[in-house]
This record gives C-alpha cells, sequence and structure tokens, in this order.
C-alpha cells in the first residue's frame, strides 16, 4: 500500500516532479521555497510505493482567522499519469492537513481532459469561481535543433534573422545586476500595459533560489549598449518556461522579443529541452480583450494552446463552507500566484 511520505530532498524532488507527464513550475522545490519567504509555509510530500515516489504535492499555507488554513497546491498534485492513485492519496494527504489546521485545499493541475477532471470531483473537489493562475498556455515544441526554427511561422522567422542584422545582441545571465536592469524594463512595461507586478526583491529572491537549483537565466537584448528586451527563463526538466517579459516602448521597429526568445530556445535545447511553454494567454483571445497582445506574439511560434480544468476546492474540513467563501474572497483580492 502507498504512503504520503514528507520530502526534505531538494534534487530528489526535482528529479521527480521536473519529469512527470503533469509536471509544473509552480510545484519546484524553489517555487515553494520563494512562496516561504512571502506569508506562506511550504510542505513537500511524495506518495511512495516501495519507496518510490509515484506522485507528489507541494501544499502552500496560510492562517486564516479562528486558527484554520487555506492550502493551496500551485499547479498540482503531480501524479505522472496514475489518475488511479489519487483517491488514496487525497485521503492520506488530507489527514495530514487536517491536524495542521487545514480547511480547504486548493488544486489547480496541468491537466485538460474530462477524465482528469472526474478524477478530482469523483473525491469530492468543486469548482472555484476565481482562478489564481493562468487557464491557458502555448506549448512549442522545440525539439530537433534548427528544425525548430523551420517550424515557426515565417513572419517569425524572418523577424529572428532580422534582428541579428540589424546588430541586436542577447545576452544570458544569472547575475544580480542581470535581474536589476530586467525589473526596470518590467516596470516600464507594466505602467505602460497597466498590470501589477511585485517588488524587487521578489524578483531576486526567485532568481537566487532557482540559481541554486541551475535553473534560471536572464536574458536582455540590447542594441548599440541600449537594452531594448528582457525576459526571465526557466528550465524545468524538458521545459523552457518563459515567466517574465519587458519591452521598451520604443523598441517596436526592431522587434528585439523574437531574436530573444530563439536565443533562449537555442540555450534549452542545448539543456536537453524540448518543450517551450510560453506561459498564461487569454482563454478566449479577442482583438481588444486584455491580454491579446502577447497572445498574438506568443502564437508566431506554431505553438498548440492548451486549456486547463481550473482551480478546484477539496474540504479539508467538513465543516468549511464559510472557509471556503473566504479563500474564495481571498483569490479574488489578490494578485495571481505566478506574478
Amino acid at each position: 500500500m502507498p504512503e504520503l511520505t514528507p520530502c526534505e530532498d531538494a534534487s530528489a524532488w526535482d528529479a521527480f516532479v521536473s519529469r512527470a507527464r503533469d509536471s509544473s513550475l509552480l510545484q519546484a522545490w524553489a517555487w515553494g521555497s520563494l512562496k516561504s519567504r512571502y506569508g506562506w509555509q511550504v510542505s513537500r510530500y511524495f506518495w511512495t510505493e516501495s519507496g518510490r515516489p509515484i506522485a507528489a504535492a507541494a501544499v502552500l499555507r496560510r492562517g486564516l482567522p479562528g486558527g484554520l488554513a487555506l492550502t493551496y497546491a500551485p499547479r498540482g498534485p503531480i501524479l505522472d499519469g496514475r489518475l488511479d492513485q489519487w483517491p488514496n492519496f487525497w485521503l492520506a494527504l488530507r489527514e495530514r492537513l487536517a491536524s495542521d489546521g487545514g480547511a480547504v485545499l486548493k488544486v489547480d493541475p496541468e491537466w485538460t481532459t474530462d477524465v482528469e477532471r472526474a478524477v478530482l470531483t469523483e473525491t469530492g473537489a468543486h469548482r472555484s469561481r476565481h482562478p489564481i493562475q493562468h487557464q491557458a498556455t502555448m506549448l512549442v515544441d522545440i525539439s530537433g535543433g534548427d528544425q525548430a526554427l523551420m517550424r515557426f511561422k515565417e513572419s517569425t522567422r524572418r523577424n529572428i534573422r532580422a534582428g541579428a542584422r540589424q546588430g541586436l545582441t542577447v545576452e544570458a545571465s544569472e547575475a544580480t545586476a542581470a535581474m536589476d536592469t530586467f525589473y526596470e524594463l518590467l516596470s516600464e512595461t507594466a505602467a505602460r500595459e497597466h498590470f501589477t507586478i511585485r517588488s524587487r526583491g521578489y524578483y531576486q529572491d526567485l532568481l537566487s533560489l532557482f540559481r541554486e537549483r541551475g535553473q534560471v537565466a536572464v536574458y536582455l537584448a540590447r542594441h548599440q549598449d541600449r537594452v531594448l528586451a528582457g525576459a526571465v527563463m526557466l528550465f524545468y526538466g524538458p521545459k523552457l518556461v518563459y515567466l517574465y517579459g519587458g519591452t521598451r516602448s520604443d523598441a517596436k521597429d526592431l522587434k528585439p522579443g523574437y531574436l530573444l526568445h530563439w536565443k533562449a530556445i537555442e540555450d534549452a535545447q542545448r539543456r536537453g529541452c524540448t518543450t517551450y511553454d510560453m506561459w498564461g494567454i487569454p482563454l478566449d483571445p479577442q482583438p481588444g480583450q486584455r491580454g491579446y497582445g502577447y497572445f498574438v506574439f506568443k502564437s508566431r511560434f506554431n505553438g498548440r494552446m492548451v486549456r486547463f480544468i481550473g482551480l478546484y476546492d477539496l474540504a479539508v474540513n467538513r465543516a468549511a463552507a464559510l472557509t471556503i467563501r473566504l479563500a474564495e474572497r481571498f483569490a479574488r483580492a489578490g494578485q495571481p500566484e505566478f506574478v
């Protein structure tokens, strides 16, 4: 009979989670460590069979009034195709969370099918009205070296080549100074596009923690020594993940983003990555809609749009109806956790 086992080994954790079929960066060891610096407690659990992990969940905990707690497994659980394991895994996990005052567990795994959705609902999960993470992404096949380039739209290939001819350069760095430079770009972009960002310290902490795991790089595109665009890229198992990006307002003509993303893809290929997760896009992208612009940019890499099943609540405490409503209010008022 499998058993619930707390994990304290970062390498063992990432070795399993990063290679699982439903792997997510938000279940990475470093992501939990980052959140532990910003108001959450993190616990990581393996579901083990004969001492070997077959499923996992990194759970964040935040206190609620009355001694109870909201718990959240961002983009978890990780079942690696073993959907049959969830009912018993959940029973054991629920018992552990209840002993720590848990009221509700929020889950939003990178699952896409009705069969996967049923695995949750059959164990009592209810759909939450207010998602925390993005609900769709663009996945790009970057396998095959230069063959990946040939799968992009022709206009994308043209923009990549034009950027190189016009003297654009792209560098990848793990340095604190590179993140400082990127933060200035991000701040300018956020003011222009009207989205919320976190403090400079948050991004520096992210860099530091993922750098310890060898999983991060800051990319900066320059023209004549002036930084025009930047991106924070994460490398997690077979995935390259585009987490944050920023561009100067006057960089439109040179289109630096195309060469920047291609350089990141080339680096990811050398690391053995085969998929590029371009991160959040609108569920139903329409002209004029917020987010449509970056949907158009991401679609030019000829990926496939993937829609996730959404956020679900699992009651840890049977009398947690009020707490669930409080949790929904929290999710509605708060910024998405990936920001």
